[in-house]
């Protein structure tokens, strides 16, 4: 049996992992990938699937802190994503097999993992800086209020409609706040765009240029709607734009700068600002047939976010304004003109990373005092106050080139000597390093050390691979509709196929879509049955290069009773059942990479092929018992790691506990039962296996009231049925805990 077949030292692990959720490590930050799982958690996956259950808890600890040789084990990732299996897996001194259909994922992968000389590319940021840096930074002069010359960090712009009743041109404001710091609130006049400073929020702010009495924090914008200053009609903003027949004007009114002698500043914009503006704007103009930037339109078939193009943007370059093109296109003309082929692929990452924080899709976090980036969250979302970054940078602010070589930079670094931050206990050094040899096909992939196989293609077919050829597949797949990954990664795809058309031919077509993509789009016709039918195919082709003592293991959380029926059919259908389901912290605060709300804690999903072992070992209770017994030791377990728990993490424990369970009872000694009918059920009790938890942890754990109402009596009992039946949760003499069915 595998230590994770039995356990998973989530009491130590979880802390890590909310650690590196807040704070991602470098080499997992050089590039935006959505849903990136965690790496400490899928270093830990690895170990724990290739180490005996005999092993003591402690020295697999250490073997996660200092670092492990697996001596070269092949995994493989069919849905590799930003590659976050396969870093693990080089640092354990595994070969690796990642396979992803879209081309974006596919090079973030291969430049995480691909080897730089760092001098080699330190001299080329230089040469960089030189060319295309002092010819963009001319574009972001200005002059500080005590007329020094200084550099523009940020420029803020406006969205301008036209009221549908009296024609006034209104402002879309929603508040005419800039920065709230050090207990001084910076803020600007609505009528003459004055800014003003105030030791604090005041309500009743007048402007000293005009004497415009005004609420910082009440704008005419908001919720889809602004209100006419002039008549005070009250309009969608969606119907401006159609009026308009494409997307708002946008207006300058302010900046952000940094002056070397007097620090950060806001001021309105000047005669010279907007001067500087028309000049790139008139360049930009006259350079327009030569410059390096997309062409492509947005697609609109099968679209499952309405937005950007119901807000007026029918092509990609429309979501960035004249100065940002031309300065991008600047930057992209230089990098391709790098001659080591590998330096050139990580300018081109950094670049193609700048381009979250450089379009007109950016807000100003005056809380924070820097630019949101565009996709904070999985969605292009329009705003009424865009902030135009830097592109090449300066000595402060985000999201600029500067800013993404030096992630990059960072990240290539950290390959080299890779670090576990470890709360209470610092960062610990690890052992080996994150590099990958590429090779082209299996054969080379076994005959070299720290070997590589990446495809860009659908998992579906797999037949580079010979049957029982792969120790482990270890891997995320698509949550169903939680993430359209394609819709997303082609405002990325759009500029990055500029540089690799001509190198991959995975760059070639003008949309990073594909019809093979396994994702649930009703829009496109690609409904719960397709994604189903896709998925089932891929577990088929990786029940075949599995070996037949492999593991399958891939994380899975989901706020549905239906997705957990879908993902146990699944499995059972591609010949595999669930051996084990350890519950971990997922991916941190954020928690994006739930289908609904914040799922904060991810099923473990471990399989073996069913039918090479018929039989499981005879455990006391029925089914439902083992279910409840199973999920309340780990919702438990969970509160001994130190983490919250809420309704819906419990209700996910509750959810893994039960396929688990049922693929046994499929195979096993339970006779048929409807799988939809027991998740239904069991989905019923999730109050009664919190409710038991807090009968033993104390309610205030899981901010929930005391036992009590018409089903005290069945907790009690539960919590009675926990307690005699605890041997086989609670760990063994050696410390290790025990799985409840031996698989």
């Amino acid at each position: 049996m595998a230590w994770i077949e039995k356990g998973f030292p989530v009491e130590k692990l979880n802390p890590v992992a909310m650690a590196e959720g807040n704070a991602k490590k470098p080499v997992y930050r050089m590039h935006k990938w959505w849903a990136r799982r965690l790496g400490s958690v899928f270093r830990m996956i690895l170990l724990a699937a290739f180490r005996p259950d005999e092993m003591p808890e402690e020295r697999l600890w250490q073997e996660f802190l200092r670092g492990a040789d697996l001596q070269g084990r092949v995994i493989l990732d069919p849905f590799m994503g930003g590659g976050t299996t396969l870093v693990e897996a080089l640092r354990l001194n595994c070969r690796v097999i990642g396979v992803d259909i879209n081309p974006v994922a596919w090079f973030v992968t291969k430049k995480e993992i691909e080897p730089v000389d760092l001098d080699r590319l330190d001299a080329a940021f230089r040469q960089l800086e030189r060319t295309a840096g002092d010819r963009i930074k001319h574009y972001y002069r200005t002059t500080c209020p005590n007329g020094h010359a200084a550099e523009v960090m940020y420029y803020f712009w406006v969205k301008v409609a036209e009221c549908a009743q009296c024609g006034t041109r209104t402002r879309l404001f929603p508040n005419y706040e800039l920065s709230q710091r050090d207990h001084v609130h910076v803020v600007f006049c609505p009528r003459c765009l004055q800014v003003v400073e105030t030791p604090g929020y005041n309500p009743a702010t007048a402007c000293p240029e005009c004497g415009n009495v005004f609420d910082p924090r009440h704008g005419v914008s908001g919720r889809g709607l602004f209100r006419c200053p002039t008549c005070g009609k009250e309009q969608r903003l969606l119907e401006a734009v159609r009026r308009r027949g494409g997307a708002l004007e946008t207006e300058l009114h302010a900046l952000e700068g940094y002056c070397k002698i007097c620090g950060r500043f806001f001021k309105r914009v000047d005669a010279e600002d907007l001067r500087l503006w028309q000049e790139a704007r008139a360049e930009f103009e006259r350079r327009r047939d030569n410059l390096l930037f997309p062409q492509e339109a947005i697609p609109v078939e099968g679209r499952s976010d309405p937005r950007p193009v119901n807000h007026g943007y029918t092509h990609y370059h429309q979501m960035f304004n004249e100065r940002q093109l031309l300065c991008l296109s600047i930057l992209l003309e230089h990098i391709l003109q790098i001659g080591d082929p590998n330096v050139r692929e990580l300018m081109l990452l950094a670049f193609s990373d700048c381009l979250d924080a450089n379009n007109m899709f950016c807000k100003y976090e005056v809380a924070w005092h820097k630019i949101s980036l565009f996709f904070g969250l999985h969605a292009y979302h329009p705003i009424e106050r865009p902030t135009e970054n830097n592109v090449w940078g300066t000595a402060f602010g985000r999201g600029s080139f500067l800013k993404c070589f030096d992630k990059v930079r960072r990240a290539k670094a950290f390959c080299l000597r890779p670090r576990e931050r470890v709360p209470g206990q610092g960062t610990m050094l690890n052992a080996g390093r994150i590099e990958g040899r590429l090779v082209t096909d299996f054969a080379e992939l076994e005959r070299t050390e720290r070997a590589a196989l990446l495809r860009c293609q659908s998992a579906e077919d797999l037949s580079f691979l010979p049957d029982r050829s792969v120790d482990a597949v270890v891997t995320d797949p698509p949550y169903f509709d939680n993430v359209q990954y394609s819709e997303l990664a082609d405002f990325f795809y759009v500029w990055l196929r500029l540089g690799l058309k001509g190198s991959y031919p995975w760059f070639e077509p003008p949309s990073s879509a594909r019809a093979e993509e396994i994702v649930k789009n009703d829009r496109l016709g690609k409904t719960t049955e397709f994604f189903s039918q896709g998925l089932r195919r891929v577990l088929s082709e990786c029940r075949r290069v599995l070996k037949d003592d492999g593991l399958l293991i891939f994380t899975f959380h989901h706020n549905q009773v239906w997705a957990w029926q879908e993902i146990a059919r699944l499995l059972l259908a591609g010949g595999f059942y669930l051996s084990a389901t350890p519950i971990v912290r997922s991916e941190g605060k954020s928690g994006f990479h739930s289908s609904a709300g914040n799922i904060r804690y991810d099923a473990v999903l471990v399989c073996r092929k069913a039918g090479l072992q018929t039989t499981h070992a005879e455990a006391a209770g029925n089914l439902e018992e083992q279910i409840l017994g199973d999920a309340v030791y780990w919702v438990r377990r969970t509160l001994d790691s130190g983490m919250a728990v809420s309704d819906v993490d419990v209700f996910t424990v509750v959810m893994a506990k039960t396929i688990e369970w049922y693929t046994k009872a499929a195979t096993g000694r339970y006779g048929p039962v409807s799988l939809e009918a027991l998740l239904e059920k069991m989905a019923g009790l999730v109050d009664q296996v919190r409710e038991a938890v807090g009968a033993g942890k104390g309610p205030a754990l899981i901010g929930q009231a005391p036992v009590s109402g018409p089903h005290a009596a069945q907790v009690r009992q539960l919590a009675l049925f926990v307690m005699e039946s605890q041997e086989q949760y609670e760990p063994d003499m050696a410390g290790h805990p025990l799985s409840p069915v031996s698989g």
